[in-house]
Parts: structure tokens; C-alpha cells; sequence
């Protein structure tokens, strides 16, 4: 779906997938959650290596062993489109929040 072959991702930070749509919030609360130990679900927009995009509901779970976080397990669906919708909107007033120095 990125367009990007498999070597060119392993070992590269996962931002490159990051299209500029996404508000910094929402990154920001997955990182929190999957921190804490917990289940992160939401909408993602990535960016494709040609520039266009493609849009997931992204399941984050964090790997515990002994304890501790070791790693990070990501699952994407395809979206609802009627669901792609409603975050698009939400998406997009987080992220004129952002501009604005506001908080919703």
C-alpha cells in the first residue's frame, strides 16, 4: 500500500510513512497510551512513496515481557468509509487547534 519496498522501510523511522494531515495530538495520545501498557485504536493517514496517500484503522499494542515494553505490535484494517469521513473532520479541527495554540 506505500509503495516503498520492504529495505527501504527496515531500520527507518516510521514518520517517513507520516502524511502532514495527521494532527501531532494523535500521535502524541497513541505514544501515551502504548506507553502506559495499553491498547491504542485510531484512523491513520500515511503517506505513499509517490506522494499520495492511503488511510488505516490502526490497532498499537504494546509487546510486555517480564514487565517491560520490548517492542510494539501494529495491526492495520481497511477503514469504514463513513468513519474515514468523521475522523477526517476531526482530524482536521485538531489540527487547526494546533495551529492556533488551542486545545479541543
Amino acid at each position: 500500500m506505500s509503495a516503498w519496498e520492504k529495505d527501504e522501510l527496515i531500520g527507518r523511522p516510521h514518520n517517513i510513512l507520516l502524511h502532514h494531515d495527521m494532527p501531532k495530538a494523535a500521535f502524541a495520545d497513541l505514544w501515551q497510551q502504548v506507553k502506559n501498557g495499553e491498547r491504542w485504536l485510531g484512523y491513520v493517514k500515511n503517506l505513499r512513496k509517490d506522494g499520495r496517500y492511503y488511510r488505516t484503522y490502526a490497532t498499537v499494542i504494546p509487546n510486555i515481557r517480564n514487565g517491560e515494553i520490548q517492542g510494539y505490535t501494529s495491526v492495520r484494517r481497511r477503514p469504514a468509509p463513513d468513519k474515514v469521513a468523521e475522523i477526517t473532520h476531526v482530524y482536521r479541527e485538531m489540527r487547526q487547534d494546533e495551529r492556533s495554540g488551542t486545545c479541543s
